[in-house]
């Protein structure tokens, strides 16, 4: 153990010692906060040495599984005015939920952290550089090329039947590939290009009024250019942290009251202009942001463990666990385009809420997660060890890549493009796993294609 990881057990041991002993939290509780504290900074400390996209997915789990729940057992209680008329306060004692909840989520990051292959792909980053430099050097043509596709998909998407609608969101998507062509390359305008296309993806954000594909996918982008660039100073990555989380948090206060301005009278398109004017109220206005009644609608949508807790308060109760059913269901339709199963479960979280709450989910997105989904299938014992077996899947896959890349750099060029969703644990299974699964299966077909067209491998 290096000794940073040396200080970030310590940060940790005292974050959890202060929580148990000064403020009086119990085990779980104090624990959660300790590890948050600990896989940030080491997140922070990896960031530029190694590929850490499922670190992500580690700290979400933590913040959202976790932390977020301890803030709800403490302030938003059912005494809690806000919390008892719109019912978000957790419905379950606090040593049921986290005594479930806590060895489930540390099952995954023991499936996502185990070592299956040497994963630190730049131990000499300048050499590491003058790789992609090598490897890349004349190939901006293929960036541009995957941009143009993206944007004539763009087009297509307007007019092509919901059974073609993912294949074609996946040449969408190209934009975020072609765009690490273009950056790894020698392209004398490579950087303009980079915040042009992030620059793009934030106005599309704004407008269509939905901010996790900008969120997610800026970390993901980040951690990749990361590798690229001179060493990076630790309080430089802490800084840049922070106000990535200024401005998530500045987003989650405003994006209630945005939508309802912009998606009224039936209306689903945004204004940028509206989305700002809110965001510098919200700036300059920073005592009210943290009000306790205000900061509680932001606290909802953060927090997963709600959804986690409504779960394991429904099933087997009112509801009866499914024994995989929706599990199998979603490996399977993973592989199963919809022009062929038509009927096939849609991602977004009303299946699951269907069938395990009895809930049906209409004009907005809400679902169980993958632990809460977990849960439903096999209890709580059959899902910690479902969890290890999901994390240890992307771990597998994320390694195989990485062993793929010594020889091919090109295929970090896709990481973004293929665990953009794999990070999320806000959603189900069926989008997780489905989503890394069809991006395989695309990439595949698509470089066998181009190679073919092209002559030109990718």
């Amino acid at each position: 153990m290096n000794n940073n990881r040396i200080a970030f057990v310590v940060v940790g041991l005292v974050f959890f010692l202060y929580y148990s002993y000064v403020t009086g939290l119990g085990f779980y509780e104090s624990c959660s906060i300790g590890l948050l504290a600990y896989f940030f900074l080491d997140f922070l400390d990896n960031v530029g040495k190694r590929v850490v996209v499922l670190d992500i997915a580690v700290i979400l789990a933590l913040f959202t599984w976790l932390v977020m729940p301890v803030i709800f057992y403490q302030v938003y209680t059912k005494q809690d005015h806000l919390a008892f008329i719109f019912r978000h306060y957790m419905p379950i004692p606090a040593d049921d939920y986290f005594s479930f909840a806590f060895p489930g989520t540390i099952s995954m990051i023991i499936g996502f952290k185990l070592p299956l292959a040497k994963l630190q792909i730049n131990q000499d980053p300048q050499a590491y550089k003058a790789k992609l430099q090598a490897f890349f050097k004349g190939k901006a043509r293929i960036g541009f090329i995957l941009i143009g596709i993206s944007f004539a998909a763009g087009v297509l998407y307007r007019v092509v039947p919901a059974s073609l609608n993912r294949p074609v969101n996946l040449l969408q998507q190209l934009s975020y590939v072609g765009v690490f062509y273009i950056f790894f390359s020698e392209h004398k305008h490579k950087n303009k290009i980079l915040l042009a296309v992030l620059g793009l993806l934030a106005i599309n954000s704004i407008i269509a009024g939905l901010f996790g594909e900008l969120v997610f996918l800026v970390a993901l982008f980040y951690i990749l250019i990361a590798l690229y660039l001179k060493k990076i100073s630790f309080g430089v990555k802490l800084s840049v942290c922070l106000f990535g989380f200024i401005c998530i948090f500045l987003i989650q206060n405003v994006k209630k009251t945005y939508r309802q301005e912009t998606w009224s009278h039936g209306e689903t398109n945004g204004s940028v202009g509206v989305f700002w004017d809110l965001v510098a109220e919200a700036a300059t206005n920073p005592s009210v942001l943290l009000q306790k009644d205000r900061l509680y609608f932001t606290a909802v949508r953060m927090n997963q463990g709600w959804l986690i807790a409504e779960t394991m308060y429904m099933v087997p109760a009112r509801h009866e666990y499914a024994h995989g059913e929706t599990i199998a269901t979603s490996v399977l339709a993973a592989f199963i385009p919809r022009f062929l199963w038509p009927d096939k479960p849609e991602a977004g979280g009303k299946y699951n809420l269907m069938r395990f709450w009895g809930f049906y989910l209409r004009g907005y997105s809400e679902n169980i997660g993958p632990i809460g989904e977990a849960y439903a299938n096999f209890g709580r014992q059959g899902a910690i060890i479902f969890m290890f077996f999901y994390g240890l899947f992307f771990n597998g896959v994320l390694t195989y890549l990485l062993r793929r890349s010594e020889k091919r750099p090109s295929i970090l060029c896709w990481i973004p493009f293929l665990f953009f969703y794999a990070v999320v644990v806000e959603t189900d299974i069926l989008t997780t796993v489905g989503s890394i699964v069809t991006s395989l299966i695309f990439m595949t077909i698509f470089s066998w294609l181009y190679y073919r067209i092209f002559h030109v491998r990718l």
